[in-house]
């Protein structure tokens, strides 16, 4: 199923504002925005039944397990116009340190952006039902996270 935009950001769709920013005239924005088009498509291929939830924030795409802009922002992924990708996910209340303690990391290509994207959903909590995440953890040979 296509990462779906949350409903209080209902002016475009993902697709349309990453499209935007890639046809600006500052270089480094439209290489933000032809990148994360690119990744949307990685969600977009990879997940065929499980409900993601995109929100925009300053460029980065917050992804949500409900239709809610005030629900937890459990992974947020981001992009400066290079190869790497930046990922933050929520860890879930339950392991936290202290409140709303994030990991974070980088990936230096699309291919472990992917992956990351696995692992950063798996450890969020956030879609602990989706067989398809489960599935697909397995096929990259990344067991339980």
């Amino acid at each position: 199923m296509p990462i779906k935009r949350n409903s209080d950001q209902k002016s475009t769709t993902l697709e349309e504002f990453y499209m935007n920013l890639s046809k600006t005239s500052t270089n480094s924005y439209a290489d933000v925005g032809k990148r994360m088009l690119s990744f949307i498509e990685v969600i977009n291929q990879a997940f065929n039944e499980t409900l993601i939830w995109g929100l925009i924030s300053h460029s980065r795409l917050v992804l949500q397990s409900e239709d809610n802009w005030n629900s937890d922002w459990l992974v947020i992924v981001s992009n400066i116009g290079m190869e790497e990708y930046h990922f933050e996910y929520l860890i879930p209340a339950s392991k936290q340190p202290w409140k709303n303690a994030t990991v974070r990391g980088q990936a230096d290509s699309l291919e472990v952006a992917k992956k990351y994207l696995l692992i950063a959903m798996n450890e969020s909590g956030g879609w602990n039902d989706s067989l398809e995440l489960k599935n697909l953890l397995m096929n990259e040979n990344m067991g339980d996270g």
